[in-house]
């Protein structure tokens, strides 16, 4: 039984029987791969894709966003320009409108900016009733903020032109009468902030079912990546061809030493009749278990 003849034979019979089973692993295992590599760049699209849509979205609600600030940056410099110059001023002790405290600040400081702007168009002696010409020579746009400002400056820093009248009653001229510029929100404008309101709400909602779905994809991206089962199993297929193909194949090209070495014979007997064994025993359970996965699935 254990001449060399017969140990020759089993061991290319061995060969050849993990060979077919090697190349049936192989094949199921190549599909798992091609599988899994399927689903990866399927879900690589779709998470670029949700990615693209999330700034896309991001990009409409900040849009949206700074429209409000606008509206809201507008009507705060309506509301606080003429408080500036006020002694006991205190930014904290008037109404926000909506906005945090370092816009507030940079409101503040872009409204002394205009003021500063407009003491040089007004650093010249001038009357009350002149502000509207001098504004107009200075291309000054009206129903503008910086109209309002300019305006305001020269009024302040405007002499009077008031007259005598009977009796000696001053007579103000009607120039003089600076009529404070009154910013009232209409009914359009608050229904379209309303509006520019709902629109960031709903985009806030699809943005954050946007950000689920995409943290779902990458989890899934990353549960591929880290796929223990196929890494088991590429291990299962290198380890089997490794110790029952290449090194058998190996030994049997070199057995003339079994010729000068009797026992090296015996060895590779009982390497051949266990590694077989077990290698048979490991890919059956692997079958098994792949067949009893796919009828659970």
């Amino acid at each position: 039984m254990f001449n060399l003849e017969n140990i020759l034979a089993y061991a290319n019979t061995n060969i050849q029987i993990i060979g077919i089973f090697i190349a049936i692993i192989g094949g199921l295992i190549a599909t798992k791969l091609l599988n899994l590599k399927v689903e990866k760049d399927a879900l690589n699209e779709k998470l670029k894709k949700i990615e693209k849509e999330i700034d896309f979205n991001e990009n409409k609600k900040t849009d949206k966003e700074y429209k409000i600030y606008l509206k809201k940056r507008e009507d705060y410099i309506y509301y606080i320009y003429e408080k500036i110059g006020e002694k006991d001023f205190n930014i904290s002790n008037y109404d926000d409108y909506g906005l945090n405290s370092e816009q507030r600040l940079k409101i503040i400081f872009e409204i002394k900016e205009m003021m500063a702007q407009a003491k040089e168009i007004f650093n010249i002696k001038h009357k009350k009733s002149e502000v509207k010409k001098i504004l107009k020579q200075n291309h000054i746009r009206e129903n503008t903020i910086e109209y309002a400002i300019y305006e305001y400056v020269g009024y302040k820093t405007g002499g009077n032109t008031n007259g005598i009248g009977p009796f000696g009653i001053t007579i103000p001229d009607l120039d003089d009468i600076r009529m404070d510029s009154v910013h009232l929100s209409s009914l359009q404008e608050n229904l379209e902030e309303r509006d520019l309101n709902n629109r960031i709400d709903e985009l806030n909602e699809l943005l954050k079912w946007k950000l689920i779905e995409k943290e779902d994809i990458e989890s899934k991206i990353i549960a591929i990546k880290n796929n223990l089962n196929i890494k088991n199993d590429v291990i299962l297929f290198i380890l089997i061809t490794i110790f029952n193909i290449i090194i058998p194949q190996v030994v049997l090209s070199i057995y003339p030493l079994f010729i000068n070495y009797k026992f090296f014979k015996y060895i590779f007997a009982i390497y051949s009749i266990v590694s077989f064994i077990i290698s048979m025993l490991v890919m059956l359970i692997y079958i098994y278990n792949l067949f009893r996965k796919i009828i659970k699935d």
